[in-house]
């Protein structure tokens, strides 16, 4: 066999492997990303400090799309649903998912 020939398939061969390892170390990364962003949010989540029903009505609201998030000037968050809901007099509690402050996070500082 020709050693030019010869040289120009390892070559490609060699570039081939580089390829599949790079591929499978960006298939990795991916990976890693999508699992901190979860966390992020899962953290998020739960400096709300909502009880379990105003979280799922929260994030029920998030996936059906009638749930809006804002972050206002004094840095707290304020969950506002599209769909207004009459609030009972007597509750002095904030609306669902209403935060009167947001609490800094260790890793935020």
């Amino acid at each position: 066999m020709n050693m030019k020939l010869k040289k120009i398939l390892d070559d490609i061969q060699k570039t081939e492997d580089k390829i599949a390892e790079l591929q499978e170390h960006l298939k990795r990364q991916n990976t890693l990303k999508q699992q901190m962003e979860d966390m992020e949010i899962i953290k998020s989540f739960r400096s709300m400090k909502l009880d379990s029903r105003e979280l799922l009505v929260l994030l029920d609201g998030i996936q059906k799309g009638t749930v809006t998030i804002q972050m206002n000037e004094d840095g707290g968050i304020t969950v506002e649903d599209t769909k207004e809901t009459p609030q009972k007099e007597s509750d002095n509690r904030p609306p669902v998912g209403q935060v009167a402050e947001r609490e800094v996070l260790d890793d935020e500082e």
